[in-house]
This record gives structure tokens, sequence and C-alpha cells, in this order.
């Protein structure tokens, strides 16, 4: 009986560890509000200004001067655990900032989720249009890594010729279903 308690233990105590959170470098100062809709906070980023935010998206462009970096994000909503929903459509632009020097090819047309502190707006374009940027001063940044899989399982209850076809390149009647995520990435 102590046995089969102590198990129970150690098994929910790995349970818990393996449940996904929030990567610490973008988890913030513990606001219940700190995950901002994005359209409220285009709409008026007066009333935000000073306030922690975290956004995510797909890098759009980054930009390097002497003495910073400046990212431009296309917004989408992010889950609960502050992962891009790649799947939902894009809510606009950010420009983030952020002191010293960021290599271009570690973050451009990659999803990102940051974490820093709302500015207010600087105007900019989009192409030629003008276009209002919220600007964010950045804090942290976690990359993450689009990975998909495909599930090539084969039903064992098949009422057909099941797995020997009559032809040897026929190939399977089976659709296979793609599952497409986003996982963190290591950037140094």
């Amino acid at each position: 009986m102590k046995k089969t308690k102590g198990l129970i233990i150690v098994a929910l105590a790995f349970t818990l560890a393996s449940c996904a959170s929030i990567p610490e470098n973008i988890k913030g100062n513990n606001q219940p509000d700190i995950q901002k809709n994005f359209i409220s906070v285009h709409n008026q980023p007066g009333l935000y200004t000073g306030q922690q935010a975290r956004f995510g998206g797909k890098v759009i462009n980054v930009i390097n001067t002497k003495t910073d970096t400046l990212l431009e994000i296309a917004v989408l909503p992010l889950n609960n655990y502050a992962k891009p929903q790649i799947d939902a459509s894009y809510q606009g632009r950010i420009l983030t900032q952020q002191k010293g020097f960021l290599d271009p090819v570690n973050y451009r047309n990659h999803f990102v989720t940051i974490l820093g502190t709302i500015q207010g707006d600087e105007p900019g374009f989009i192409n030629k249009v003008p276009y209002n940027f919220v600007k964010v001063d950045l804090q942290g940044i976690q990359v993450w890594h689009l990975t998909e899989s495909v599930n090539t399982t084969y039903n064992m209850w098949d009422y057909g010729y099941g797995a020997f076809w009559p032809e040897p390149m026929w190939g399977a009647p089976y659709y296979a279903n793609t599952v497409t995520q986003v996982t963190p990435e290591l950037v140094k």
C-alpha cells in the first residue's frame, strides 16, 4: 500500500512538472492582463503607454541601426501558453526596439512572442501606405520553431483489400493528417 502511494505521488509530480507553461523570458511581472488585446491597444495606444504587454506573431522585417534593432512584427493572437495561433488572421503590426544588435537571420520570418513596455504609436509605412505602428520597448523575446508532422497510421478495420492491394504501386486510400504546431527554438 505504501509503495503504491509513493508511486502515485512520484507519477503525479512528474506529470505536473511536464505541463507546458509560459517561458521565463516572456513571463512578465504577473499582471493579470499582460496579454493585451492588440486591437484595443492599436486603437488607443495612449491609454496603454507605460504598461507591460505580451504580443506575438511573425517577424516581417529586422532593421539594424548603430545603437539598436527594430523588429517589425505582424501580430497574431496568443494561446494560453503565449504561443502565436498560426491559423488565425493577422491583427496589425508592431515595432519593437531592442538596444544592441540582433542578427536578422535568427528572427526574420520566424514566429515570436515578445514582452515589453508599450511606448505609444509611431507613424510609418507598410509598402507606401501610411500606418501607425504600436511601439514596444523589448524586454524579452521567445522565438518559436514551426514543426509539421504527418500521421500515416493505417486503418486496421479496412473492409477492402487491406494492406494488400492488387498492384504494388497502387497506394493506400488513407488520408494523412498534417499537424502543425509551434515549439520553442533555442536562439543565442
